[in-house]
């Protein structure tokens, strides 16, 4: 159930909880705290906040991970370990709403970093990790079976460096702007290409950002 590295997903959520406990990570079900409440009546807090149980694991963007949370902690309940979401995504709306008192303008929005697509992180020297492991497209209707892999990702390379991702990937320190990254992934949708995984996606992690498409 349910870094500047990874889409937090719920279950990469957990497992953040594990790396910072040491500890299995048990289901998220088990995770919540509040005083006198019993298991049904977290099962349906969680249903309320937007993770039904039992049901299908909702694939949560980032800032709506902080916003199940935040809806979770606005019901009194605390998490295992004292872990606080806004310590992992302290750049996603929700958490910075949280810590200026109020919504964050579509100004701030389109400022803040986006951390959601790996094709704009940076590899650390001596890491092993090479700029393939990167790449986050794939042609649209491009044959999903391994043999076609390497042939796959080299054309999805060389179009991920005429839209403007890091060449090489890995080879730059810093995050794009919401913003610009909306932008960079319209040239990849305009050029064909879609995503391995639609989270990685601006639009789909903020539709409001100026030149979403509905």
């Amino acid at each position: 159930m349910p870094r500047l590295s990874v889409v937090i997903s719920l279950p990469a959520l957990t497992a953040s909880v594990f790396l910072l406990t040491g500890c299995p990570p048990p289901p998220d079900l088990t995770q919540w705290q509040r005083a006198h409440t019993s298991i049904d009546e977290t099962r349906v807090a969680m249903g309320q906040c937007g993770v039904p149980l039992p049901g299908p694991e909702p694939e949560f963007t980032d800032n709506e991970t902080v916003l199940y949370y935040q809806c979770m902690e606005g019901k009194g309940f605390t998490f295992k370990h004292d872990f606080h979401i806004c310590d992992v995504n302290k750049n996603t709306p929700a958490c910075v709403a949280k810590q200026q008192g109020h919504p964050v303008s579509q100004k701030q929005l389109e400022a803040l970093p986006f951390v959601a697509d790996g094709g704009f992180y940076s590899i650390k020297p001596g890491s092993g990790v090479d700029e393939s492991q990167f790449i986050r497209w794939r042609k649209a209707g491009a044959s999903l079976h391994f043999s076609h892999a390497v042939e796959n990702d080299k054309l999805a390379l060389q179009t991920m460096y005429e839209c403007g991702y890091p060449n090489p990937l890995g080879s730059v320190s810093f995050l794009p702007t919401v913003l610009k990254a909306a932008q960079i992934q319209q040239c990849m949708l305009d050029k064909g290409f879609e995503p391995k995984n639609k989270l990685i996606l601006v639009c789909r992690n903020y539709p409001q950002v100026t030149g979403c498409r509905s």
